[in-house]
């Protein structure tokens, strides 16, 4: 092999491997992707599978979201059910440093969808129905709605299904 052809591998070499790891890192989710929730009040449903019957059941909701003043990687959502003051609630959703965790829901995918949607991708090992399972989470954000959609797999099984769904709008 001459030298040429020897610095030319060297090169391609250097460079594929670059890119590879350039490829390897992990999806970040940014401030500006949350910040873009603050506003007007979000309105809409939540439709959840009823843990007894597991029938769909929907029920007005409505969200709020609010930059935390405590600290600049955190916003308040504040969850209100017009038909059930009694479940609304607060949650404080922080962004991990680096951008690869949303309250500690390790972010799988951020991808650009057309109309300047953004779809985000979560997953995080908790128990449901009193069993060990890995949660999804999927955030469609735009300036005109918002879902977050949650996903289920038992342990041993190999098919997430859906528990609940917000979608607002506004």
């Amino acid at each position: 092999m001459g030298k040429n052809m020897k610095i030319f591998v060297s090169a391609l070499l250097v460079t594929s491997s670059f890119f590879g790891l350039a490829f390897l890192e992990a999806p970040k989710v940014k401030t500006e992707d949350l910040q873009r929730l603050t506003g007007a009040r979000w309105t809409g449903t939540l439709t959840y599978a009823d843990y007894g019957t597991n029938k769909k059941v929907s029920i007005p909701s409505n969200l709020t979201v609010t930059r935390s003043a405590a600290n600049k990687l955190s916003w308040v959502f504040e969850y209100q059910y017009p038909d059930e003051p009694k479940a609304n609630s607060k949650a404080t959703v922080t962004i991990g440093k680096d951008g690869t965790t949303i309250d500690g829901e390790k972010v799988i995918e951020r991808t650009r969808l057309a109309g300047d949607t953004l779809r985000i991708v979560t997953e995080k090992p908790g128990p449901d129905n009193n069993k060990s399972a890995l949660f999804r989470f999927t955030y469609l954000l735009s300036a005109t709605s918002f879902s977050i959609k949650k996903e289920v797999r038992y342990e041993g099984a190999t098919e997430f299904f859906e528990r609940n769904q917000y979608s607002w709008q506004r």
